[in-house]
């Protein structure tokens, strides 16, 4: 029986809003509670109660031992306003199973959408090609906003060369007000570059999660006999024997994500490599743990 986040039913529903829906059942329908908070309260501090304030605050453990009327305060803690960056440069076109990069991608930050949809907080979606934003939507919420948002994802065009970290500093440049910015990209360019939008995100004041998404065969390079590899943004046709240079490719692959990751996790950005092949479920509830934890450092 599959999994509701398992790739291969995700890649024969019909529509991205149904594999969306089904990805977040199979997430919450486990024993893991979304710590994407929109509006509550925090306790703050007790006081002497004044007349006028609402009595249902009145902490009445406190009065039994000291006989004073006291309020508890709260602090407001505001909507959460989530960012969905969506890299659509043609490398997110590759793919060695049935489903692609981009389409992997979608099904990711639809069912993001759907979460926070679902908490009733504001989602933005900027859909990137290459080094630029092809398509802003500002952020709402509601289900309407949540469809015209899934509709955007799927009619977007996978096109366009560049290095995606140019398209994420373009894209912080639209966001109205600090939330949460996830970007999902092979975040194939260069990864000081990275790092730098990073660093501008976070020095804005938003939280940043970074979801690396790569083709199992980009992080093996499994293939054996002599193979004509095609670029899908600049360069020239290779025709190469992959057993002369797995090694190296391998070497520089791995190094390359090496200085990606502590780049960005210097910056306390989350980050999490997303194999195309992995259930959805694995990479959001780690994601969702990690932002948990985060707050319960900062005492939220």
């Amino acid at each position: 029986m599959p999994q509701a986040s398992d790739p291969k039913l995700l890649a024969r529903l019909a529509r991205l809003e149904l594999r969306a829906k089904t990805a977040v059942e199979g997430l919450t329908g486990g024993q893991h509670r979304s710590p994407l908070r929109g509006a509550s309260t925090t306790f703050a501090q007790h006081r002497e109660y004044v007349p006028g304030d609402d009595l249902r605050h009145l902490d009445w453990r406190v009065i039994a031992r000291s006989d004073r009327h006291i309020v508890r305060e709260f602090e407001e803690e505001t909507d959460l306003t989530g960012y969905l960056v969506v890299d659509g440069s043609a490398s997110m076109n590759f793919k060695t199973q049935e489903w692609s990069k981009y389409d992997y991608a979608t099904w990711t930050a639809a069912a993001i959408a759907r979460l926070l949809a679902i908490q009733n907080d504001n989602t933005g979606l900027a859909l990137t090609g290459g080094a630029e934003v092809n398509h802003w939507i500002p952020a709402r919420r509601g289900e309407r906003h949540w469809q015209h948002l899934v509709e955007a994802l799927e009619s977007a065009p996978v096109d366009g060369a560049g290095d995606p970290a140019e398209a994420l500093v373009a894209a912080s440049g639209r966001m109205e007000r600090r939330g949460l910015v996830i970007w999902l990209s092979d975040c194939l360019g260069r990864a000081d570059h990275a790092t730098k939008a990073a660093a501008r995100l976070r020095h804005a004041g938003h939280d940043l999660l970074v979801l690396r998404i790569l083709d199992p065969a980009e992080i093996d390079f499994p293939y054996g006999r002599s193979t004509r590899f095609e670029p899908l943004e600049l360069g020239e046709a290779l025709l190469l024997d992959p057993r002369a240079v797995r090694q190296a490719y391998l070497e520089e692959f791995e190094k390359h994500g090496a200085e990606l990751r502590r780049g960005l996790r210097a910056l306390n950005a989350d980050f999490r490599r997303l194999p195309t092949d992995e259930p959805l479920e694995a990479g959001l509830v780690e994601f969702l743990a990690r932002r948990a934890a985060r707050l319960r450092r900062r005492g939220r």
